[in-house]
C-alpha cells in the first residue's frame, strides 16, 4: 500500500548539506499500523511528509497502491493525495471556524455536493464521539477534542491511507490512550492504512503490527512489534524499550546487591506466558531463584513477560535449569551493562 523505495531528502544550509532522511526503505502493507519512532531530530517528520509530497525527496520513489507520485503531474498529484489524510501534533484547526466548518470547509473546498459535505461532516463527528460539539470553537475543547476534530476532518476525505505526525505528543497519557484507541477503531472498522510516527513507545505498544526505528535519517531497525520488544538488536531501540521496562541491571547495582553467579534476563512469548516455568525450575533444579525485577508489556498482537533473575546453584545445575528454559520457548540472556 505504502512503498518508499530508497528514499533521501537532503537540504542546503547555506554551504552544507544535510541528509534528513537517508536511503530509507518502508512497505505497508494494506490494512496494516506502521510506527517509526525515533529522537529528535531523527528525520521523523521530515520522512512522514516525505509519504505525500509536502516534502519532495531528493531521491527514490514514493508508491502508493502500486503508483509512483513522485512521478505525477500537479493535477494527478493532487488527485492522488485526495487517498491520504493527515493529522497533526499541533491539530492545525481554524480558530474562527466551528468544529462543524473546520471539517465541511475542506470539503466544500474539493467541490463535493452540499448534502454530501453534511452527511459526511454529521457521520464523522459522530464516529470520533464528538457531535454534541459541532457548534464550539476550538478554542471551546480540550486537545484531546481538538485531535478527535482534526480526526473527523481526515477521515471526511475518506482517505485509503491516515498519516499521523506526533498526533498524541502534546496530550497527557488518559487523552493519548482514548486517541490511540479510536485510531485502533478506525483501522478495524474501515481498513484504513497507517503510518504513524512518534517518539513515544507506548505507543508503538498499543497499536503497531510493524515498527521501524529511526536514527540520524536512517532506518537502523525494523521489524514486527513482538520482534523488537522480545529481542531489540540497536542501542537505540534497547533505549527506548527500558523507558517502559526494566531491561538490565548495572554492574555496580549488581554488587551493591552482593550478587553471585549469573543475572539472566528471560522472556516470555506466546503460550509460555502463562505458564509457571519458574517455579518447575525451582522443583527440578537444585537451583534458587532470586526475582529482581518483573513486568509483562501488552502489545497490540500478543504479550511479553520479563523477568530479571538470579539463580543462585552450582555452575553445573544453573546451566541445566537455563538449558530447560531454552527448551520450552524462554528468551534467555545473561545481562551485561550494555543490554
Amino acid at each position: 500500500m505504502i512503498v518508499l523505495e530508497n528514499v533521501s531528502k537532503v537540504f542546503k544550509i547555506k554551504d552544507k548539506e544535510v541528509r534528513a532522511v537517508d536511503d530509507v526503505k518502508i512497505h505497508v502493507k494494506k490494512g496494516e499500523i506502521h510506527g517509526v519512532i525515533g529522537y529528535s531530530g531523527a528525520g521523523k517528520s521530515t520522512l512522514i511528509r516525505c509519504v505525500n509530497l509536502l516534502e519532495r525527496p531528493s531521491s527514490g520513489k514514493v508508491m502508493i497502491d502500486g503508483e509512483n507520485i513522485t512521478a505525477l503531474s500537479p493535477n494527478k498529484l493532487r488527485e492522488a493525495r485526495q487517498k491520504i489524510g493527515i493529522i497533526f501534533q499541533g491539530f492545525n484547526l481554524l480558530k474562527t471556524a466551528t468544529v462543524y466548518e473546520n471539517i465541511a470547509i475542506p470539503l466544500k473546498l474539493l467541490g463535493i455536493d452540499k448534502e454530501e459535505v453534511k452527511a459526511r461532516t454529521v457521520k464523522y463527528l459522530e464516529i470520533v464521539g464528538l457531535s454534541d460539539k459541532h457548534s464550539n470553537y476550538p478554542s471551546q475543547l480540550s486537545g484531546g477534542q481538538k485531535q478527535r476534530v482534526a480526526i473527523a476532518r481526515a477521515l471526511s476525505q475518506e482517505p485509503e491511507i491516515l498519516l499521523s505526525d506526533e498526533a498524541t505528543s502534546a496530550l497527557d497519557p488518559e487523552t493519548t490512550e482514548s486517541i490511540l484507541d479510536l485510531l485502533l477503531k478506525i483501522n478495524k472498522e474501515f481498513g484504513i492504512t497507517i503510518l504513524l510516527i512518534t517518539h513515544e513507545m507506548d505507543v508503538i505498544r498499543k497499536i503497531c503490527d510493524y515498527v521501524y526505528v529511526l536514527e540520524s535519517g536512517k532506518i537502523v531497525e525494523d521489524g514486527t512489534a513482538i520482534d523488537l520488544f522480545t529481542s531489540p538488536g540497536h542501542r537505540t531501540t534497547k533505549k527506548f524499550l527500558s523507558s517502559i521496562a526494566q531491561r538490565n541491571l548495572s554492574s555496580s547495582l549488581i554488587s551493591q546487591l552482593h550478587l553471585s553467579g549469573p543475572v539472566i534476563r528471560l522472556t516470555f512469548t506466546g503460550d509460555v506466558t502463562g505458564k509457571p516455568l519458574l517455579a518447575e525450575v525451582n522443583q527440578k533444579f537444585a537451583v534458587k531463584s532470586n526475582i529482581l525485577a518483573a513486568n509483562i508489556i501488552e502489545l497490540k498482537n500478543g504479550v511479553i513477560g520479563n523477568l530479571v533473575v538470579h539463580f543462585v546453584g552450582s555452575n553445573a545445575d544453573v546451566d541445566d535449569a537455563v538449558h530447560f528454559l531454552k527448551e520450552q520457548g524462554v528468551g534467555v540472556e545473561e545481562l551485561r551493562d550494555d543490554n
